[in-house]
């Protein structure tokens, strides 16, 4: 709690700021609006009046010319900072021209391909590759569906994969063929 003294001293302050901030408010104003825009000029005062108020025992007896002082620090200020993010949105902008995004053609023309491919083998082949690869059933559960044993299973698969890697094969040119990967990831048998 403050005493006497002390309230005496902060009521003394508050009304030397309230006199200088009526008599410097509308000519630091005009000063900031006649450097950069309203609204930025708005927050300059407000930073000003603030330093001010910190700085109220060291201001000279004609604040005016101090005032106008800490209002150029504060326009350099926003003008760096504005130059900053100037900066900062040009790098941005840069960076979303440059990143490429990847071209989904090639991707599109592998899966008509494969599809392709997968429609060109026998119902039989397509029947044991779908169990594996799309409805993700273990050998023993894909045996049950076609009613054969696990083994038989395995071997159906392994020879429709061989099949469907022939498929691929058979439509590209030798030299692309040699190119791409042996394995074909249509789902591992469990």
């Amino acid at each position: 709690m403050m005493d006497e003294g002390e309230v005496a001293s902060a009521e003394v302050r508050a009304q030397q700021f309230t006199e200088m901030f009526r008599a410097c408010y509308g000519p630091l104003l005009a000063f900031a609006r006649r450097r950069v825009s309203d609204e930025t000029a708005q927050d300059v005062v407000a930073e000003v009046f603030l330093a001010a108020w910190r700085s109220l025992e060291a201001m000279p007896p004609a604040p005016l010319p101090w005032l106008y002082r800490a209002a150029q620090f504060a326009i350099s200020n926003q003008r760096r900072a504005i130059t900053r993010r100037g900066r900062l949105d040009d790098r941005a902008r840069l960076v979303a021209i440059n990143a490429t995004l990847p071209d989904h053609a090639d991707q599109v023309l592998a899966d008509q391909e494969l599809a392709a491919a997968f429609r060109a083998l026998k119902e039989s082949d397509r029947e044991v590759i779908r169990l594996a690869a799309w409805d993700g059933l273990s050998a023993t559960d894909a045996a049950t569906v076609l009613g054969c044993t696990p083994g038989a299973f395995k071997v159906r698969l392994h020879r429709a994969r061989q099949r469907l890697a022939g498929q691929l094969g058979a439509k590209k040119s030798p030299a692309t063929a040699r190119d791409q990967p042996a394995e074909l990831s249509l789902g591992e048998v469990r």
